[in-house]
């Protein structure tokens, strides 16, 4: 079956220990949670990279703030944008409010929109 590197997301067989382009070891990865969650925003599929930011918003996961942040304005699926500023908005923190107040000043109707109903009154 196939499966991904947890570290660099190439397409590998799942019966695989060590990934072919990296090198990571599959059975032994000691990032934390958190970690991982945030690294998983990388992941190739728009789909995932949707269902991570709905995660990381979820828990609450500040350290993902920043990147939160860059997937918001830079993401190349609009519907990932979209989840990012969700996930913003779920999470309790300054950065994300002044970010997303300037977000709803922007032109992108869509984001603008997620924006001003994800910051808290």
């Amino acid at each position: 079956m196939i499966a991904f590197c947890t570290r660099c997301w190439t397409e590998i067989d799942d019966r695989i220990k060590e990934c072919p382009a990296c090198g990571a070891n599959q059975a032994s990865d000691l990032r934390t949670y958190d970690e991982k969650i945030v690294d998983a925003l990388r992941h190739p599929l728009p789909q995932a990279r949707a269902r991570i930011c709905w995660l990381i918003g979820e828990n609450s996961i500040r350290g993902a703030v920043p990147r939160l942040m860059e997937i918001a304005e830079s993401d190349p699926d609009i519907y990932v944008q979209k989840a990012a500023v969700e996930a913003l908005g779920a999470i309790a923190d300054p950065r994300s409010d002044r970010f997303l107040r300037s977000m709803s000043r922007g032109q992108n109707r869509l984001l603008a929109v997620a924006a001003s109903k994800s910051l808290r009154t």
